[in-house]
């Protein structure tokens, strides 16, 4: 069953790129020092710069197809993007994304997974005010 699950989950790099987090390029770098040192793909995106903890954070979020915890955060993945049209080729794709729209997709990461990690945080201060008044009236 796992290995079905496996199968169908997205790379993690692919994801990065066809979100424009990062490049092919700059994928290509992070693989071969991935390669070099055996950490996972996302933390040598962020110890080399290439994205941000955020982005990685949503990114794997995505890849796992909900909320996620990981080192890099909390997020609740991407927002789902119209499938391009069959006919257009995914080098064409990347052709579109200029430097200010792969920053701006970049900032959106880190917003959502900073808005997510804030969501959490106000739930668990809900209850921990919850668990104070039970306290408070059994005293």
């Amino acid at each position: 069953m796992e290995a079905s699950l496996t199968a169908i989950r997205r790379q993690l790099g692919r994801i990065m790129v066809e979100e424009g987090f990062v490049t092919p390029e700059q994928l290509d770098a992070a693989i071969v020092e991935q390669r070099r040192t055996s950490k996972p793909l996302g933390q040598v995106l962020v110890e080399l710069g290439l994205a941000s903890a955020g982005a990685v954070a949503n990114a794997l979020a995505e890849q796992h197809g909900g909320v996620l915890k990981t080192e890099f955060g909390v997020s609740a993945g991407l927002r789902p993007a119209a499938a391009p049209p069959a006919f257009v080729e995914e080098v064409e794709l990347r052709a579109v994304a200029t430097p200010e729209e792969l920053e701006r997709r970049r900032l959106v990461g880190e917003l959502d997974a900073l808005r997510d990690h804030c969501a959490t945080l106000a739930r668990g201060v809900a209850l921990l005010q919850s668990e104070l008044e039970r306290v408070r009236d059994s005293i």
